[in-house]
């Protein structure tokens, strides 16, 4: 019975295995891709995730270790998507303050290194590079530096078991994701230590066996790109077979380079018969030469005769890398001259319309993803800890996220598109602000505020719409007595109390 089951088992592992062959080139080695074994599948999302992922993301992380370009486009998904931060604006002050002495500082950390802006950071390049991440809510007593009792734990997407798949209590377990009939996650099985942790002296006992945890308790972050997907997987999986046949290439060009650099020269000398064996030539020991030196003299018998050895280039091959880098770009999402650097021959033009559509899609994934995912439950689990510990009640507190606004090409362009758009009406201040990463209310707020200081030290500065018209003239004296009548009242009628008006004189009789 035991002989029956391992054959099984075998057979069961060769499948997913061809499954996960026919669903990713990423996961399978070159001479399968190149024999013809990458059949379509037409297997369910979780059959293919199940058998490819786990391959793709340790090809992925190498290729992020050793590839500029591999790393690359992860540094760029991170710097766009998160960049300093993602904001959250909060409408009471006492939300406002607490958020700012967690968010802002290494207080929502577990490990005590990073901001929240760092942890937002973390999470988007391992969401890229692995195609999924974890994140757990640590909770503790309150203390004084953390009066809310809450951190945050990023966790590799490698502490949910894969292996762990049936049931329990009646419900699915797929790849370490427990769900119910409808799909909704409920528990994730999680390993208490990285499984591919080699520390020495480690103690293992225990540790190889995942703990359920609530769905409550942890984020799981990935991109969906299927129905019914449980499992992430990594963005570069479309891109690493071309990037891994690039490197190649170049590998090969570097060997005909040096090759082509191999100026040598044979010199035909009867007097030479020492080193001279049947016609070869041989080093001291009588071993044949048969590798080339720069500046190489090689000497033989014969007629007294010098033949000069000068290997011909091999041409320009600028063009194959730059396809390569194309497709790269293409299949990670971005453009070629983000991922190569290379800004030969562009203008402004021609980078704005290359970043429309990269933009559209960096807002997709900051919207649809980021927010949902990952932003809005810790803001929500952060409101919920501080309802618990007495800072405020369950029902105030509303918040709201800005993402980070992309730059922009040229500033003078496209601030005066901005404006022509607002004088217009097409286009309110408040979403201006939010399309430059800033929250309308604070703009106001702090211009009040240097307008107040501005007052107060009568100073008079151009950028004060107030005082200075558009082309840099001041405004007329009566347009700005209007403003120093609506700015601090003055000229505006005392309003007397009726009580301390004089009593009119009686009527004469």
């Amino acid at each position: 019975m035991a002989r029956r089951l391992n054959v099984a088992q075998r057979a069961v592992k060769r499948l997913a295995g061809m499954v996960g062959l026919r669903a990713y080139e990423a996961g399978q080695s070159d001479s399968r891709f190149r024999s013809g074994t990458n059949i379509p599948s037409g297997s369910s999302a979780n059959a293919e995730v199940s058998a490819g992922a786990k391959t793709i993301a340790e090809q992925a992380r190498d290729a992020v270790r050793n590839d500029a370009f591999a790393r690359r486009i992860v540094d760029l998904w991170a710097a766009n998507a998160v960049g300093p931060g993602i904001t959250c604006a909060w409408d009471d002050d006492r939300h406002a303050d607490a958020w700012k002495a967690w968010a802002e500082t290494r207080a929502c950390d577990e490990e005590g290194k990073k901001t929240l802006a760092g942890i937002e950071a973390a999470v988007m390049r391992a969401l890229v590079q692995d195609g999924e991440v974890l994140v757990r809510f640590v909770r503790e007593r309150p203390t004084m530096a953390n009066p809310l009792g809450l951190r945050l734990l990023v966790m590799e997407a490698d502490h949910l078991d894969r292996m762990k798949s049936g049931t329990h209590e009646g419900r699915a377990v797929l790849q370490g994701v427990e769900v119910t009939n409808t799909g909704r996650p409920v528990a994730y099985w999680l390993l208490p230590r990285h499984p591919g942790e080699t520390w020495p002296m480690m103690p293992t006992i225990g540790l190889r066996t995942s703990v359920r945890v609530p769905a409550d308790d942890v984020l799981h972050i990935y991109r969906q790109e299927r129905p019914g997907q449980v499992r992430g997987v990594s963005w570069l999986a479309p891109v690493l077979p071309g990037l891994r046949d690039l490197k190649d290439y170049e590998a090969a060009l570097l060997l005909k380079a040096k090759i082509e650099a191999c100026l040598s020269a044979v010199v035909s000398d009867d007097n030479e018969q020492e080193q001279m064996t049947g016609g070869y030539v041989t080093d001291a020991n009588g071993v044949r030469i048969e590798t080339f030196e720069p500046g190489m003299i090689l000497y033989r018998k014969g007629s007294g005769e010098i033949e000069v050895i000068n290997p011909s280039g091999g041409g320009s091959h600028l063009n194959f890398a730059r396809r390569s880098l194309e497709r790269a770009a293409i299949g990670a999402g971005l453009t070629y001259d983000q991922v190569s650097g290379d800004l030969t021959g562009a203008n402004y033009s021609s980078l704005k319309a290359g970043k429309i559509e990269f933009r559209a899609l960096n807002g997709q994934v900051q919207w649809s993803l980021l927010l949902p995912q990952l932003c809005a439950p810790i803001a929500q689990e952060f409101h919920r800890m501080g309802a618990m510990a007495g800072l405020w009640s369950l029902t105030e507190g509303e918040f709201k996220h800005t993402p980070p606004a992309p730059e922009m090409i040229d500033p003078v362009k496209e601030t005066t598109a901005l404006i022509v758009q607002m004088r217009a009406m097409l286009l309110s201040p408040q979403r201006a602000a939010a399309m430059m990463g800033w929250e309308y209310e604070d703009i106001v707020k702090e211009w009040a505020e240097a307008q107040e200081m501005m007052d107060e030290a009568g100073v008079v500065s151009d950028a004060d719409p107030r005082r200075v018209a558009k082309s840099g003239s001041a405004h007329d004296p009566k347009q700005i007595a209007a403003i120093e009548i609506a700015a601090t009242g003055a000229a505006i009628p005392r309003q007397e109390d009726p009580a301390d008006a004089p009593a009119e004189p009686a009527p004469a009789e």
